[in-house]
């Protein structure tokens, strides 16, 4: 017997069951209006499956006609979205970003551009170290980590929304921040706050435990997606930050090439966690509404995410052969490059400051 979904008008909510598999019963979906602009018009841009859950039915992602925001539509409520995230899932695992020769030559690295280029101690910069951050640029340049680099603000407090397994979290600490962190899963906060020392809150933003003008930098590494109500999340973030308090924020951009060409095999859509689907105009405009001015807001290629996507395509059935190429990958170095240069990578990163 399939899938069931009980349908209910535009605005009330779905309850997905199947009488022959207790995982899928009780997962409560809901139609919303745009979490941007509150506009209730909207066109549909693709359809997909949750292929890591695998509660079976399709997802759809759909642009308000107002203000472009794209967001999942149906979309799973608040009490059913953990659901959809499996016991594996990979942003929640442990990762030691310095294990083995080549981690620890890329922290070497990374430490020279971060003194050279975001003022990080001991100061005054020496020769070697431009030297070495000349070369940690070049390197790191095809790796996410760059996104990653945090103007310094002495020995500040910095909040990670979204921290998951606490890798950078634990990153910053040693680099001299005072560090807290905030994820959904209350096993996830308990194993890192056990591990490494770091106190995590359970719950999002707002929250109780995240005093007003407390943090001087805030961090949403691939979490903001994620989120129910986007607003309400920025706008107390703001609240959190301190004067000229730093905001960064990294999330999939849905005006990729890569999802262009790849559509429902794209990476970047991970539906149905992902709520909401940004493109660099998108973002900006949340930011902006909730009082943020923004200092930078750059792309940032992927390689390794086009190697997957195409993967994903061609299992699918999708995009021409030479596209296919993207799972060899020199190509998808090259390429990733090309996007960056022509403003359609895969990501987007954000750096804002409280007004």
């Amino acid at each position: 017997m399939g899938l069931a979904i009980s349908r209910t008008p535009r605005h009330g909510s779905e309850r997905i069951s199947n009488e022959h598999d207790s995982r899928r019963a009780d997962l409560e979906l809901e139609h919303v209006d745009c979490p941007l602009c509150g506009c209730s018009e909207f066109e549909s841009i693709v359809e997909t499956p949750d292929y890591q859950a695998g509660h079976g039915g399709e997802f759809r992602v759909v642009q308000c006609e107002r203000c472009g925001l794209a967001f999942t539509n149906p979309r799973p409520t608040v009490t059913s979205i953990g659901r959809f995230y499996p016991a594996n899932y990979a942003p929640h695992e442990a990762h030691d970003w310095v294990a083995g020769w080549r981690g620890r030559l890329r922290r070497r690295l990374e430490n020279a551009v971060l003194r050279s280029d975001f003022d990080y101690p001991p100061q005054p910069v020496d020769k070697w170290t431009r030297a070495l951050a000349w070369f940690g640029r070049a390197w790191i340049r095809g790796n996410r980590r760059r996104a990653a680099w945090v103007p310094y603000r002495g020995r500040g407090r910095l909040l990670d929304f979204g921290c998951g397994g606490a890798g950078f979290a634990r990153q910053m600490s040693e680099y001299g921040w005072s560090v807290e962190g905030l994820d959904l899963s209350a096993s996830v906060a308990a194993r890192v706050q056990r591990e490494l020392g770091i106190p995590v809150h359970v719950g999002t933003l707002p929250h109780p435990d995240v005093r007003p003008a407390s943090f001087d930098a805030i961090t949403m590494w691939s979490s903001l997606e994620h989120v129910h109500d986007p607003r309400s999340v920025v706008r107390a973030a703001r609240e959190a930050l301190r004067a000229s308090g730093i905001f960064l924020v990294y999330v999939p951009n849905l005006a990729s090439w890569s999802f262009n060409v790849f559509r429902e095999g794209w990476l970047g859509l991970d539906l149905p966690r992902h709520l909401i689907h940004f493109t660099p105009e998108t973002l900006s405009d949340l930011l902006q509404r909730e009082g943020f001015r923004v200092r930078r807001l750059q792309q940032i290629g992927r390689d390794g995410w086009l190697r997957k996507s195409a993967r994903n395509a061609r299992q699918l059935s999708l995009g021409s052969r030479w596209l296919r190429a993207c799972t060899w990958k020199p190509a998808a170095l090259a390429v990733s490059r090309w996007t960056e240069r022509a403003g359609r990578a895969d990501s987007i990163l954000a750096l804002a400051e409280r007004v």
